[in-house]
Parts: C-alpha cells; sequence; structure tokens
C-alpha cells in the first residue's frame, strides 16, 4: 500500500510543535517559577510554595526594588544552611537608607516600622548603617529563624544579585494569591 504523500509546508506541518515552544521562550524570558525552601518568610512564604518571580535586574542605573517588596535572589547570598534556604527575603533598606535595630525594634531613616507581616521578635541589635548606592538590606519575615542582613556573614547584599520580584504564589492551590 502506498503512503499519502504530504505536500503541507513545514511551517504548516510543524506549527503545532513551534507556537507552543515559542510561548514557552517569551514567558520565560520575564517571569521564572522558585520553589521557596525553608521557614524563614512564614508565615507570608511557607516551605514549598511555588511562586512566580518576574525577572527584574535592579542597579544604580535600572532602580532599585520597593521598600518592603519580597525579592528572590539568584543564588543562596550564604552557603550555610541547606541548598535554597537563603533565596527570598523582604526588602527592608533602600540606597542611602539609615537602618537600625534596637530593642527588637527596626528603625528606617530614625522612623519605626510598621511590620505586620512578619512573625517572633527581631533579635540582634543592629548599630545605624547607611546602606551603599548598590546595596540593600533585606530581613526574613520569620525574624527568629532568618539569616539575612542583621548576620555579619550575610550584611548589606548587592542589587545585582537580585533575580526579581516575588509575585504570585501559584502552588498550593489553596494558597494562590499575590505574595504581601
Amino acid at each position: 500500500m502506498a503512503q499519502k504523500e504530504d505536500n503541507r509546508s513545514f511551517k504548516e506541518k510543524y506549527r503545532i510543535y513551534i507556537y507552543p515552544i515559542i510561548l514557552a521562550w517569551l514567558v520565560t524570558m520575564f517571569v521564572r517559577p522558585v520553589i521557596s525552601d525553608g521557614s524563614a518568610m512564614l508565615p507570608g512564604i511557607s516551605d514549598g510554595e511555588v511562586i512566580i518571580v518576574t525577572k527584574q535586574t535592579y542597579s544604580e542605573v535600572r532602580g532599585t526594588p520597593e521598600f518592603q517588596q519580597v525579592v528572590a535572589f539568584r543564588d543562596d547570598f550564604l552557603a550555610e544552611g541547606d541548598e535554597g534556604d537563603n533565596t527570598i527575603r523582604r526588602v527592608i533598606g533602600l540606597p542611602g537608607d539609615k537602618i537600625e535595630i534596637k530593642d527588637g525594634k527596626v528603625y528606617r531613616n530614625d522612623e519605626l516600622l510598621k511590620e505586620d507581616y512578619i512573625t517572633g521578635t527581631t533579635e540582634g541589635d543592629v548599630r545605624p548603617i547607611t546602606i551603599g548606592e548598590d546595596e540593600v538590606f533585606v530581613l526574613g519575615d520569620n525574624r527568629e529563624k532568618s539569616i539575612d542582613s542583621r548576620d555579619p556573614r550575610v550584611g548589606l547584599l548587592k542589587m545585582k544579585l537580585i533575580r526579581g520580584n516575588c509575585a504570585i504564589i501559584v502552588w498550593p492551590l489553596n494558597e494562590i494569591g499575590k505574595v504581601k
């Protein structure tokens, strides 16, 4: 039995494969899924949640993240702990800000921060420091379990280490919503 010759063009034959590949490539240029690991961002972000991160590059020229924005870093900013534990934190200090932590309270430019998103107490005093031009001061929401800028091993972090901002939680389904 003779096979039928297919006279369709290449585009017509393979468009069912080409279009999804192009769409996936375009989507991954602007967003990236990240899996939260650890308890440093409780209660807002739990261990194992999948978060969509909008890719954004920050620098003196390209701008800074927003104050209190939750950001994801390209890699763990500290090698200690399990892989992925130190990749998501909240930006508390921006370039030029003065940050101080005393008696369990965080001050930004000499004003007490209202932080209704945190769990636990903010331990460890930080003398007043001024954030450099290409740096940020980050804290985890679960202050008792978080390794962040309070730790001298971490300190101020370079903005070039930031992958982007955490926008939406997409898994588990009962937690879908905007990252607060």
